[in-house]
């Protein structure tokens, strides 16, 4: 049954993928909302019962971005209405919190973390996040901007807890981990700059390709946990 979850996940992708760029309504409007419910049932079928805390939070992380995909694909299309971009924000908003006290919930994440003994090391995340904002900062209504400057806050600090988990994951997992979230930010950054910066050439296919690999390798990587991979 999982794995025919993850096949699930895959067709829907690849026909989300292909609506997007062909421009079908109805088949975007159909397929976006099975993506993350397929990564997220197979996620639950995988861990359940959940033993660690850490991934009861990213189940909920999981559940809060379908409802974020839904929402945002009404900014485009079916109803095309503005507010959409807000609801869509703030589900997503909550996907981001679920996944930052997953990775801060993780054994020993807060004594022997990477960054908790090294700080400097989130500098290159904060750096990030004050130029992307200095760079969208003009093209933000007044209105956003507060929304926005939260949910980008939100975002990096999800990564800076991420990398924290170097020292404790294998090699494999941790990177798997890590890529997984920074496709995540790319994918949102990508979101931002299309609306608020420029137009960008193939934008959504873009976005999508980039956050629907990011969160498969993010369930991947926590699902991969207890086998100490």
């Amino acid at each position: 049954m999982p794995r025919l979850l993850l096949y699930g996940f895959a067709l829907a992708a690849f026909t989300n993928l292909w609506a997007e760029y062909q421009q079908i309504e109805w088949l975007i409007l159909c397929s976006k909302p099975l993506l993350l419910t397929f990564l997220s049932i197979w996620f639950y079928l995988q861990l359940r019962p959940f033993i660690y805390k850490y991934e009861k939070w990213v189940q909920a992380g999981l559940i809060f971005s379908i409802g974020g995909d839904t929402l945002l694909m009404f900014v485009e299309h079916g109803p095309q209405q503005e507010h959409f971009f807000l609801l869509g924000l703030g589900s997503f908003l909550l996907a981001q919190l679920c996944y930052l006290m997953a990775f801060s919930s993780y054994p020993d994440a807060k004594i022997r973390g990477s960054i908790v003994k090294q700080p400097f090391l989130a500098l290159p995340f904060l750096l990030y996040l004050a130029g992307l904002l200095y760079l969208l900062w003009p093209g933000i209504g007044q209105d956003l901007r507060i929304p926005v400057s939260v949910y980008a806050l939100a975002i990096v600090s999800m990564a800076i807890a991420a990398f924290n988990l170097r020292a404790l994951l294998s090699s494999p997992s941790w990177r798997m981990l890590m890529a997984g979230v920074l496709l995540f930010v790319l994918s949102d950054s990508l979101i931002a700059i299309n609306k608020f910066l420029q137009p960008l050439s193939l934008a959504r296919i873009s976005i999508m390709a980039t956050y629907l690999l990011g969160q498969y390798w993010i369930a991947l990587a926590i699902s991969k946990l207890r086998e100490g991979i």
